[in-house]
């Protein structure tokens, strides 16, 4: 597996895999019409109109060619990880654990020493993923998912060399 920078030719494979996973990670979350035909319509255009600066970071996983994987940290002011996405058929195989260390290992580079995100309340495997690797629900809140409404918490890292630790 090789992890990257992604680039604009990597966008309609990133929509591609974030839609795959919503739809896989948020039935029953969100509506199923919702997932079966908008998602991938508001997935692709926020990739049409993504800005990325250099204070971001923006990795994808690839394995022979094929995206597998990837996560986006936006960081302005503060780092907030967006979106870590990987196809659901190889969850569970260290993707999404490589895509965050790499990106902790970029921020750090960077002179950031924090990151946090925001996660579905029904989404336990994911809340589960995210507190092995040292991360804490420091909060919740009720998020809009384009028109939707979902609970959320927010969990922090403190210390996101702890990341790279687990």
């Amino acid at each position: 597996m090789n992890i990257r920078s992604a680039t604009e030719a990597d966008y309609d494979a990133i929509a591609e895999v974030h839609t795959e996973s919503w739809r896989d990670s948020y039935k029953g979350i969100l509506p199923d019409d919702y997932l079966s035909e908008q998602a991938a319509v508001d997935l692709r255009a926020r990739w049409d109109d993504v800005d990325i600066t250099p204070e971001d970071c923006v990795l994808v996983a690839e394995e022979d060619g094929k995206i597998t994987g990837f996560i986006v940290v936006w960081g302005r002011p503060s780092p907030f990880i967006d979106n870590l996405h990987v196809r659901p058929s190889i969850r569970s195989g260290g993707v999404g654990a490589k895509l965050m260390c790499a990106a902790a290992a970029k921020l750090q580079s960077d002179g950031q020493t924090t990151a946090y995100l925001w996660v579905m309340a029904d989404n336990p495997r994911a809340r589960a993923f995210y507190e092995r690797l040292g991360g804490v629900v420091t909060g919740e809140e009720e998020k809009d998912i384009f028109g939707n409404k979902a609970l959320n918490y927010k969990i922090e890292w403190p210390d996101i060399s702890v990341i790279s630790q687990h």
